[in-house]
């Protein structure tokens, strides 16, 4: 009897969809190319997040043409979700050209703890034992990071920038990650792009460089374009299919990469103790990813 009641325990474990998971792992990777294309884009912040969106949402819009349409809340919702993804991103790539990257990428950072506490109080999405453990080890693995000195000049109004952002996204995910769990994702990612851009324009159109100056520009423009509508297809996906707090703490991973790749690509240069808060924060993120586990009777 013993027996027959453990073997009910263990396949009522909650587990982890590893497709899904690697799903989300790629699109924490793209996006973890954005502050290095932010750097060096033809055009200013709040342009870049308009035209990387306008160039993503045909492509975006094609790709749901054969999927359900999403009823009209659904659609207003992904809608507003965009408009939150435009405050996030204008407001990120503001603080990407005003301070480090690994600061940018560091602060922004505080939006899993608030999207796991959206999902609970909203929600009451359960916060496993895994991933809270593994999310606060991965969250101390960035304060780590922030103790060592890098090169590039750091920002107090562009540190502020991306807090702000961070609080904008932790809404968009929590409203995309209800409605991807019920409707085709590239439907919900299509509309949450209009949302985005239309909510990106007012800011782009006060900037000095809204247009690239030349052909290569454009190609720049457009590279980002595709990796963009690629980047939110990933994590949308995963959101219908893991809890939206996993996903989100998955996104510590983010600095990790982008702090990486600024080594050769922009020349910020960590200290060793960056590299190993880099080193803890994956550890963090091993742990988050681990099955949740039943209590034994």
């Amino acid at each position: 009897m013993a027996e027959a009641l453990a073997g009910v325990q263990r396949a009522a474990a909650p587990q982890i969809d590893k497709g899904a998971l690697r799903t989300a792992l790629g699109g924490v990777f793209i996006s973890g190319l954005g502050p290095l294309l932010v750097r060096d884009s033809p055009v200013d912040a709040a342009a870049t997040a308009f035209w990387r969106l306008v160039i993503a949402l045909p492509a975006a819009l094609w790709l749901a043409r054969r999927t359900a349409p999403l009823p009209l809340k659904a659609k207003a919702l992904a809608v507003l979700a965009g408009l939150l993804l435009a405050a996030d991103l204008v407001l990120w790539n503001r603080a990407i050209v005003t301070t480090t990257i690994l600061e940018a990428s560091l602060l922004v950072m505080i939006y899993p703890l608030l999207v796991a506490l959206g999902g609970f109080l909203i929600w009451r999405e359960r916060i496993t034992r895994w991933l809270g453990l593994g999310g606060a080890l991965a969250f101390a693995g960035l304060i780590i990071m922030t103790l060592g000195p890098v090169s590039g000049q750091s920002s107090v109004s562009g540190n502020l920038y991306a807090v702000v952002a961070a609080l904008f996204y932790s809404g968009c995910m929590l409203v995309t990650g209800r409605l991807c769990r019920a409707y085709p994702t590239i439907a919900v990612t299509a509309w949450s792009f209009v949302g985005a851009a239309l909510g990106s324009l007012p800011a782009a159109l006060l900037e000095d460089r809204f247009l690239a100056p030349d052909v290569h520009g454009w190609a720049y423009l457009a590279l980002y374009g595709v990796l963009t509508l690629v980047g939110y297809l990933l994590i949308n996906r995963s959101l219908g299919k893991l809890p939206t707090a996993l996903v989100a703490v998955l996104g510590y991973g983010q600095p990790v990469v982008a702090t990486t790749l600024a080594i050769p690509l922009l020349g910020e240069v960590p200290a060793l103790g960056d590299l190993a808060g880099a080193i803890v924060v994956v550890a963090g993120l091993m742990l988050a990813t681990r099955p949740a586990k039943v209590a034994e009777i």
